[in-house]
């Protein structure tokens, strides 16, 4: 597991492969509240999905980062809208788009990753369903 990070709460792990992993875990820092993921290969964060609705705490609306480190944690943001429908576009994100999180990434190691989808689809299934849980549990949406 990586060092834990400021802010990061109740994380749980899911592996994908060797040397991947997705953690959930609710955001409560200065860049947002909510249900959040990232996926993590060789110990580098290269996907991070922040659910956080329309900031109803904190300053910081959905979006999502990928390769964190070489695109100095710069944000893709995600459409208006209330934290379910941020974790929906999230596992979208997570199901369609790791690949190229992978096959964009410098470190050659990361770049010959692939997750199998059968797995994908599994810890899909259940990290939605985490996140779903921390959005009730945090009384968002």
């Amino acid at each position: 597991m990586a060092p834990e990070q400021q802010g990061r709460r109740d994380l749980v792990e899911y592996p994908l492969e060797d040397n991947v992993r997705l953690e959930v875990y609710w955001r409560d820092d200065r860049a947002g509240y909510g249900p959040a993921a990232s996926v993590f290969a060789y110990d580098q964060e290269i996907l991070r999905l922040d659910c956080f609705g329309e900031a109803k705490k904190q300053g910081g609306t959905g979006h999502c980062h990928i390769n964190l480190k070489q695109n100095r944690a710069r944000q893709w943001m995600y459409p208006a809208g209330p934290v379910s429908a941020h974790i929906e576009q999230a596992m979208h994100d997570l199901k369609h788009n790791l690949g190229f999180c992978f096959a964009t990434n410098t470190d050659e190691r990361i770049q010959q990753t692939t997750v199998d989808p059968e797995t994908l689809e599994q810890v899909a299934e259940q990290a939605e369903a985490k996140m779903v849980a921390f959005m009730n549990q945090l009384d968002l949406d």
